[in-house]
């Protein structure tokens, strides 16, 4: 199998958002689904904008940093409201990384704020 080139991957993508921008108008999504969308297109500009703006690569990783920070933020958001709906519950089979990735986030950051840095 042959790879397409980044552009044409960029040409491929844009070709198909066309498409599912199309398929919104008609076809319902779930909230979850259309947030994950959301989320990897909000990203993807990000990113874009950043490379556009011709800054240097610390000025771009600072930017992605930020905005990953933000939807972590969000992410953790939107559990809490799943968990007091009762969509998540003790049964929900990826809890237990998710509970495990928390921890360890937790401990990095309370490292951070101990550390002063």
């Amino acid at each position: 199998m042959q790879q397409c080139s980044l552009a044409e991957q960029v040409q491929q993508l844009k070709a198909q958002l066309e498409q599912i921008d199309k398929k919104l108008q008609t076809e319902p999504l779930p909230i979850v689904a259309l947030e994950d969308l959301k989320n990897a297109v909000d990203h993807l500009r990000s990113t874009l904008w950043a490379l556009m703006t011709n800054e240097n690569a610390d000025a771009v990783t600072s930017k992605l940093i930020t905005f990953r920070l933000m939807r972590a933020a969000e992410i953790c958001r939107q559990v809490q409201l799943d968990i007091d709906a009762s969509e998540i519950g003790i049964d929900s089979p990826h809890l237990p990384k998710l509970r495990e990735a928390l921890r360890l986030t937790t401990d990095r950051v309370e490292r951070l704020y101990r550390s002063g840095m």
